[in-house]
Order: C-alpha cells, then structure tokens, then sequence
C-alpha cells in the first residue's frame, strides 16, 4: 500500500489537483491523506480531481473558518474501510487490506500551532491506539520535531520535542528514514526550514513492511513537500522494447530524441525520474 500525505494550504486550485493527482499516478498511490484543505462545505467539493477516473473513497473534516480542513482519499480495491472516527484535527480510517485481510488504522494529523493543544492531541490519539487493533500508520503535518537537526532558522524549544517524543514511544510507533531531503515545510521566503511532515508507524507495520520507504518530494505549489510511503517496491519489469544504434542513422531522428529529452519534466527523486523519462521517452519514438 502506497500513502501520500501533504499539507496543501488550500485545495482549491486546478495546479494544486492536477500536481497531486500526477503525483498519485506516478507513485501508485492508494491512500491520499491532505492536511489545510481550508474547506468549510466540503459535501459539494469534487474531490474527483485529484483522484481522477478511478473508484475511491473519501472522509472529510470541515475547516473551521478558513483554518485547518482534512481529507482523505483511498482506493477500496486496496483497502476497506470499516470505521471512520473523525476529530478536528485529525481522522482515523480504520480498516483491512484488500489482498491480505490485514487490519489497519490509517490517520491523518493536522495538529494545532499551539503547544499545548499538540499535547492534547497526542492524549486524544493515544485514546484510540490503546483501543482499536490493527496496524497502526499515522501520517500528516505534526508541527513538531523530534530533536534540534529537524530545524533551521527557525526556534527549537525541548520541552516541546520532548512531549512529542515521549508520545511516540508511548504509542509505540517508529520511524522509516525519510529519502529526497531533511525538511518537508519550507518559509514562503525560504529561509526557514523544519521536518513538520513524517509518516510514524507501529512496530508490526514495520516488521510486515521492513523495506518500505519514505521519500519527501519536491514542492510546486505549497509550502510542504509531499511525502510518500511505499510498502509496493518499484518493478519496471523487463525492457519493453529493443534500441538499435543503426536508428541514429536516420535522418532527424537524434534531433527527435534530443529535442523530447529537453522537453521532459518531472518533479521527483532522481532516479525515479529517470526511469520515467526512459519509459516517457520510448512512448515518444514509438509513436
């Protein structure tokens, strides 16, 4: 099961849609966890966009004026939801894998600015992990860091990464390490940087799971990256068709690949992307 989590600062705008739902493409994702979606009458938002054609699910947490908002969105192919338990600032999706009958708890956090709240928070979710079964995977935009690294320019304070230590050895949750960059939540003027985006998960999850990984992704159009887990390991398969170098005898046809490969873009981990610009690319001469 794939997860992609990003605090979006507002989901209406077809940049930001079309941005997720290329990157839910890309990725395989199969559960979208969205932080900040500013919507206060989400029942009429066309959560579609960022999903496209294919069946999915969604559970939703209203704003509060224009601050805060959750939503998440999954795939019931993948996974089955049972029960939904929904809070301000976060939203519990309990259910089971599809394929393997495994049950899981799957939330979303938005926690609050305030310390004080956050620690409440974590109270509140401690609640629920002493009492459901199942895996656990919590993902979303904490507003917290673990220990001083985790910040640049910006105040640490200890009593706060302590608190939210101690909830993370409490809840019994870990973590993978996270690929693509230190940080997740970038100052609009760049100079502040902080890991406030992570996926925690519980000890079975990791066991099921031990070669899962983490991956923070370049940032378009907010101020957070993207993070994406992957349990399904990338598999290109063998090479769908055979290149000849006689081919660039042909009259244009250097030209051709080297005009297609300048106009190629993709926002990702680089050896991500260059196994889609081959693939991108072999669709272009096979046309």
């Amino acid at each position: 099961m794939n997860c992609l989590s990003i605090n979006l600062r507002g989901v209406r705008s077809s940049r930001k849609s079309d941005w997720i739902k290329g990157l839910k493409t890309s990725y395989g994702i199969h559960f979208l966890a969205i932080q900040e979606t500013k919507l206060q009458a989400s029942e009429t938002f066309r959560f579609n966009q960022f999903w496209g054609r294919a069946e999915f699910k969604v559970a939703v947490v209203d704003s509060q004026g224009r601050s805060g908002g959750l939503a998440c969105l999954w795939s019931p192919a993948v996974f089955r939801c049972v029960d939904t338990y929904y809070n301000r600032h976060f939203i519990i999706v309990s259910g089971f894998l599809v394929q393997s009958g495994c049950k899981i708890n799957l939330v979303n956090v938005y926690a609050p600015n305030d310390a004080i709240s956050r620690r409440g928070v974590w109270m509140e979710i401690m609640g629920f992990r002493n009492s459901l079964q199942g895996l656990w995977v919590m993902m979303g935009d904490f507003n917290d860091v673990r220990d001083e690294s985790e910040r640049m320019n910006s105040e640490f304070v200890e009593a706060n990464a302590r608190a939210f230590n101690d909830f993370i050895i409490a809840a019994g949750l870990v973590e993978y390490n996270m690929g693509g960059g230190n940080f997740t939540y970038i100052s609009d003027n760049g100079k502040k940087l902080s890991k406030l985006d992570r996926f925690l998960v519980c000890l079975g999850f990791r066991e099921n799971w031990p070669n899962a990984s983490v991956v923070a992704l370049a940032r378009e159009v907010s101020d957070h990256r993207p993070i994406v887990l992957s349990t399904v390991q990338s598999d290109f398969g063998h090479i769908p068709f055979r290149f000849f170098n006689s081919w660039f005898e042909f009259p244009g046809f250097l030209e051709f690949v080297l005009q297609n490969c300048g106009a190629f873009q993709f926002a990702g981990p680089g050896d991500f992307a260059l196994a889609i610009k081959f693939w991108w690319l072999k669709d272009k001469i096979k046309s």
